[in-house]
């Protein structure tokens, strides 16, 4: 389904651009073909005009003849003669020419080039239309009239009349008729277009490029677009459509006294283009609703994956993202000044691990669906519960009214987490601790708040107390929150520095080794101890971060001795904390891999207690990084609670021996040291004494077989560029 918006985008985007393609040639072809229509519509409408004002021209050239001013009698064989002479001008075209004096008496007339016999001649003219018009014209002026039916032809025609006066004082009228028919030659031809003249006045088709002249009886016709011409008095004529094509209109000038009041119109029976502009904007119009409901698509997928991106697929919890937005959004919207609380609860399942190592992963989770569904029967809607981590939850609280509250809730939660969950038939007691922490009481931003929750969290899970609230009253408290804040920056910007130790091969007192160690000097106060800011990290989340930056700053330096030649391994201490986190173990050997560094350039050291708090999960850590040649440590021997046969098990290449056996040399610890170091060795691990202080202690690890040793009689833990001004140190020895 993911892929409908995509392909609704893409046709839609397809449809857009070749809709406005076909739109823009389409409104180009049309444009082009108005543009066309205009055109011959003018060379039309030029054309009537010239021929009508070539038939004034001839009626006043006519009337200057002598022939037909003589008086007081007219030579009718002149006169007939002047008047055949428009036939041979306007062959086929008149339709009679006529000399009439002012009484409406006919004095002369020729039909088709045949002069009338004076009994054929009539004797009042004075009803036609033209008659009276035409007098009452001043001198040289020419009346043109309307289109008629000749009385002598049964013709349409069109008539031309002027006067002129006589000898004598009286006045003639010189008349003459075009057949309206000659006309038709003047209308545009050709492939594709049609023309028509239209009387302005009536809207009459007078004449067509399609039709012949309408027979006498009928009259012109009236069309649907001639009337719509006529109303818009040629207004519109830019968008006149003849049968739904493209037209034009051009008004035919009209001389003074001029009948022809036209319009030449001219249209195609042709589409502009193959496909129109209509067409294009309906494809235009598709493309922007594809658009339309791929953007719907894309912003509904927008939102199921956001959704997805804070959701826990195994509970149907939030996750860490949703819970820090939730926390942001909640201390956004919190009353400042304390009247309505909001509280984090952060939850960490005890004997958890027990579960997914004895029944299996697969039972593991069924737990945590069984607490993500408690979680949420036992919190209002307005609060947020999310799962974090492998069997870590939070819950952001709001709307509570006074501190206690907190604890109320975090105890009633608590007693609903720990009933016994039934797992194949058998009740199974989890155990939960939680930690809690107030805003404002306890910081005024999510982060500040979730550190405290979750060292809140730490506290009751050490002292097995089920529930505690962060105590932000004490000077501790407080000093914990602020050094975490400042911690958090010394990591970000890398302000955590190395020093490195060497070890020294006790038989021979070459360096075989470096350890590097962590510093922290913050800016604005003294150098804080790795004791104390390597627990703060624990407790604050921010081991893993430390870890990283120590690594890849450890690697760097071995980087730059392996290229010196300088091939020793370099070690590094894993917090207890982090060997849970089954992608460290990857970024590790990504840092290796980064720096061109084989897996044995790199020793990692675990302490006891680490392991054994989660050995299942510390293995598969550190087989992870063995696998790869790197090299595994148990530091700080000797102090922790695991049995000698316990390192059967364990993915070790050597134990470091606690400084509190070494230091001590008596002829008990003497011994001790002595069984520990031949079960060392019958297990393949090499020995390193730490904490060697004296030459006394020195002498005491060989005896003992220790293979290495290390200790400020050795050396000092320096920066790296002052490693080599110790070289002398090497060959320090007990004596």
């Amino acid at each position: 389904m993911r892929r409908a918006p995509l392909v609704a985008a893409l046709l839609g985007v397809v449809l857009l651009v070749t809709g406005l393609i076909v739109r823009a040639d389409g409104a180009a072809a049309s444009a082009a073909q108005q543009a066309g229509l205009r055109r011959v519509a003018a060379q039309d409408s030029a054309a009537f005009v010239s021929y009508l004002e070539r038939a004034r021209g001839l009626d006043l050239l006519l009337a200057q003849h002598p022939a037909l001013s003589t008086a007081p009698a007219v030579d009718v064989e002149l006169a007939s003669n002047a008047l055949r002479y428009l036939e041979m001008l306007y062959p086929a075209a008149i339709s009679e020419a006529c000399l009439i004096d002012s009484a409406g008496h006919e004095l002369a007339r020729v039909v088709g080039a045949r002069v009338a016999p004076p009994a054929d001649l009539s004797t009042d003219e004075t009803a036609n239309a033209f008659f009276a018009l035409t007098l009452g014209r001043l001198e040289g002026e020419v009346f043109q009239a309307p289109p008629y039916v000749s009385p002598d032809t049964g013709e349409w025609v069109i008539s031309n009349s002027t006067w002129l006066r006589r000898s004598d004082g009286s006045r003639v009228i010189v008349h003459f008729e075009l057949t309206l028919a000659s006309f038709q030659p003047y209308l545009h031809r050709a492939a594709g277009q049609h023309g028509a003249v239209v009387d302005a006045r009536t809207g009459e088709v007078l004449l067509s490029s399609d039709h012949p002249l309408p027979a006498v009886s009928a009259g012109f016709p009236v069309t649907d677009w001639s009337r719509r011409l006529v109303a818009a008095g040629g207004g519109d004529a830019g968008r006149l459509r003849i049968d739904g094509r493209a037209a034009a209109a051009q008004r035919i000038d009209r001389a003074e006294g001029g009948a022809s009041d036209w319009y030449a119109v001219e249209w195609s029976t042709g589409r502009a283009s193959l496909v129109g502009a209509s067409a294009g904007s309906v494809g235009a119009v598709l493309g922007l609703l594809l658009l339309a409901l791929a953007l719907a698509g894309f912003r509904r997928d927008q939102r199921l994956l956001g959704a997805a991106a804070r959701l826990d697929h195994l509970t149907g919890l939030g996750n860490r993202q949703a819970l820090e937005e939730a926390l942001d959004e909640a201390v956004d919207r919190a009353d400042p000044y304390g009247q309505e609380r909001i509280a984090v609860l952060m939850l960490d399942l005890d004997g958890f691990k027990q579960v997914n190592d004895s029944l299996g992963h697969d039972r593991g989770d069924e737990v945590l669906k069984e607490i993500a569904r408690r979680l949420h029967a036992n919190v209002f809607e307005y609060d947020t519960a999310a799962r974090v981590g492998g069997d870590e939850f939070a819950i952001v609280l709001r709307r509570l009214k006074a501190a206690d509250d907190v604890a109320v809730v975090a105890h009633r939660l608590r007693e609903a987490l720990v009933r016994p969950i039934e797992i194949d038939g058998v009740p199974r007691y989890i155990g939960a601790s939680i930690g809690a922490a107030l805003y404002p009481d306890h910081g005024r931003c999510g982060l500040d708040l979730l550190r405290g929750a979750d060292a809140a969290m730490y506290v009751a899970k050490r002292g097995r107390e089920g529930v505690r609230v962060y105590d932000s009253g004490t000077t501790a408290g407080a000093r914990n929150l602020d050094e975490a804040a400042r911690l958090l920056r010394a990591v970000e910007q890398e302000q955590i520095t190395l020093v490195f130790q060497a070890q020294h091969s006790t038989a021979t007192g070459a360096v075989v080794a470096y350890e590097a160690l962590a510093r922290w000097q913050p800016e604005d106060g003294p150098c804080v101890p790795p004791d104390e800011f390597v627990l703060l990290a624990e407790q604050t989340g921010l081991i893993r971060a430390l870890t990283l930056l120590t690594f890849r700053r450890a690697l760097t330096q071995a980087a730059a001795w392996w290229a010196a030649g300088q091939r020793l391994p370099v070690g590094v201490n894993l917090s207890g904390q982090v060997l849970c986190d089954r992608t460290l173990a990857e970024e590790i050997l990504a840092l290796l891999t980064a720096h061109d560094l084989p897996g044995r350039a790199l020793v990692v050291e675990v302490t006891e207690t680490a392991v054994i708090s989660d050995r299942s999960a510390a293995v598969r850590f550190l087989d992870t990084l063995r696998s790869a040649g790197v090299g595994v440590e148990l530091d700080d021997f000797g102090t922790g609670y695991a049995s000698l046969a316990a390192l059967r098990s364990l993915p070790l290449d050597g134990i470091k021996i606690d400084r509190s056996i070494i230091s001590t040399c008596t002829a008990g610890t003497a011994k001790l040291l002595t069984a520990t170091v031949e079960l060392a060795h019958e297990l393949g691990l090499y020995v390193v004494a730490e904490g060697v202080e004296t030459g006394e202690v020195l002498q005491a690890s060989r005896d003992a077989g220790c293979d290495r040793s290390q200790g400020y009689h050795l050396g000092r833990p320096v920066p790296a560029d002052l490693l080599p001004v110790l070289g002398g140190l090497a060959a320090v020895d007990g004596g």
